[in-house]
C-alpha cells in the first residue's frame, strides 16, 4: 500500500503538470494516462481495507489481486467518462449505463473466482 500511496502522488503531481501544458495530441494522451494511474492508485488502499472488511476469501492468489482489479476498473471508468466529457457527449443517462456495466463485469468477476486448490 505504501506503493501505491507513493505511485498516488507522482500521478496527481504529473497530472498537474500535464494540465498547465498545451493543449495537444500528445499532451491530451498523457492526461489520461496520468489520470488513470492517479485514480487507480488513490482507491487502491480503500478498496483493500473494503475488500479485507467485507470481501469474501476464496483463495489466497484471488483475494490478493481482487483489489487491485477492482481499482483499476474504478480508474477505467474515470477515464472512460472524461474522454466521452472531452467529446461532449456524456449525459447522466451514459454515466448509469457505464456505470452499472462495470458493476456488472465486476460481479461476474467475483463470482467466477476460484480458490486455488492444494494437490
Amino acid at each position: 500500500m505504501l506503493y501505491a500511496a507513493f505511485a498516488s502522488v507522482i500521478a496527481w503531481l504529473a497530472l498537474w503538470g500535464v494540465i498547465h501544458l498545451p493543449v495537444s495530441s500528445v499532451s491530451v494522451v498523457f492526461f489520461f494516462c496520468a489520470l488513470f494511474v492517479a485514480i487507480t492508485c488513490t482507491f487502491m488502499p480503500a478498496i483493500a481495507y473494503l475488500n479485507a472488511r467485507f470481501g469474501t476469501f476464496r483463495g489466497r492468489r484471488a483475494y490478493r489481486w481482487r483489489f487491485v482489479r477492482q481499482s483499476t476498473e474504478i480508474g477505467l471508468f474515470v477515464v472512460v467518462v472524461a474522454w466521452l466529457q472531452m467529446r461532449q457527449v456524456l449525459n447522466l443517462t451514459v454515466a448509469l449505463i457505464l456505470l452499472i456495466v462495470f458493476i456488472l463485469i465486476e460481479t461476474f468477476m467475483m463470482t467466477r473466482e476460484v480458490p486455488t486448490q492444494k494437490s
